[in-house]
């Protein structure tokens, strides 16, 4: 009598790759139906079928990896991408010039255009509220005319040395912008970036010898936390040599949901680039067999989305994530640390800094940060 093929469940194409990974190293085999995968999107309804006489043992499998990050996959919107834009905010400073450097190499890698971005400040926003003990003062105006004048003629200057740059490398074809806003830095910048709606944000941050009060209220650190776009924060003492020169790209997984997307963005960032990509898992122990299981699956998925890029996963055994992480960025010499954080309210980020801020200020290695 032939045996009996049912299914077992209905998910995403990327759920189902990594819940067969598991089940059949548990011994239940089992294929994948539907899962015709179209270049830029996956099938949603893929089917995961095993036989009748494995459905208790599966079912008992399922129920100890049904958790967060394995029980939903984001979606990936069908349809072809916009052209690829990336926001570039500058000060004018040393260590904005090297992110623009490294924005410019990369829009030729993407076909991307780049939008030029500076916010002087506007010393009306900290002045006192209008009351009959107040008294206006007349010269702020004069200020904010100087002021303005004053980013026009730097963002001039800016954008000449910038084009010539462009012109040197080839990179001519590639579509440069500006804008010169007036307000504080990083609410103008996200504001901004809701309606250009960027591929990437890359900023310059202070190199981390600096005086801890002037990075904690860094601007780059702020638009980290709160972007809903993908940021590239390139510190001051990072030694950028060209965008041929980054061959390493980390991510670090804590097997979320949102790895899933993080990996959509990652790769329409990092595709044109020739990198070996390293996607690891940091925990205190190296046999947790589920967690090495997911990794297993997780690099299936990576390996397809990225056929040509060689791909590393590695579990980190370490009580302590820095420190974990760390050693292996010195150790595997990775260029850029990629990883996903959550937006937080006030009182949490006051209290308890992000992973991803800790580490801009713990390392001279560009972070990109994604938002869950």
């Amino acid at each position: 009598m032939e045996e009996k093929i049912i299914t077992l469940a209905t998910n995403t194409y990327q759920h189902a790759q990594v819940l067969r990974n598991i089940l059949e190293s548990e011994g239940v085999e089992c294929f994948l139906q539907n899962a015709n995968l179209i270049e830029g999107s996956f099938n949603s309804s893929v089917r995961i079928r095993i036989r009748e006489t494995d459905l208790e043992k599966a079912m008992k499998i399922m129920a100890h990896i049904v958790e967060p990050g394995i029980e939903k996959m984001a979606d990936t919107k069908p349809g072809r991408p916009p052209k690829p834009r990336i926001l570039l905010p500058i000060d004018f400073s040393d260590y904005s010039e090297k992110a623009a450097d490294m924005a410019l190499d990369w829009a030729m890698r993407l076909n991307a255009e780049i939008t030029v971005l500076n916010v002087y400040f506007n010393p009306i926003i900290n002045t006192l509220p209008f009351s009959e003990a107040y008294v206006y003062d007349t010269s702020l105006d004069e200020m904010m005319v100087d002021m303005e004048e004053q980013a026009e003629s730097d963002m001039q200057a800016f954008l000449k040395s910038f084009k010539e740059k462009a012109r040197n490398n080839g990179d001519e074809k590639v579509s440069i912008k500006h804008q010169l806003v007036r307000g504080v830095a990083e609410e103008e910048i996200l504001r901004f970036s809701v309606d250009y709606q960027p591929t990437v944000i890359i900023m310059g941050t202070r190199g981390k010898d600096r005086k801890a009060a002037d990075l904690i209220g860094s601007v780059t650190a702020e638009v980290m936390e709160m972007a809903r776009v993908p940021v590239l924060a390139v510190p001051e003492d990072f030694n950028y040599q060209g965008i041929d020169k980054i061959k390493n790209v980390l991510y670090a997984t804590n097997f979320e949901e949102s790895d899933f997307e993080a990996l959509d963005k990652l790769e329409r960032i990092v595709k044109p680039l020739e990198v070996k990509i390293f996607f690891v898992h940091v925990g205190p122990q190296v046999d947790n067999k589920w967690d090495k299981l997911k990794l297993d699956g997780l690099k299936k998925h990576m390996e397809e989305r990225f056929p040509n890029t060689p791909i590393v996963c590695d579990f980190i055994e370490n009580e302590d994530f820095w420190v974990g992480l760390e050693g292996f960025i010195q150790k595997e010499k990775i260029d850029i640390i990629s990883l996903t954080t959550r937006r937080r309210n006030l009182i949490a980020r006051l209290i308890n800094p992000s992973v991803g801020k800790k580490m801009l200020f713990h390392t001279n290695t560009p972070m990109l940060v994604f938002h869950a």
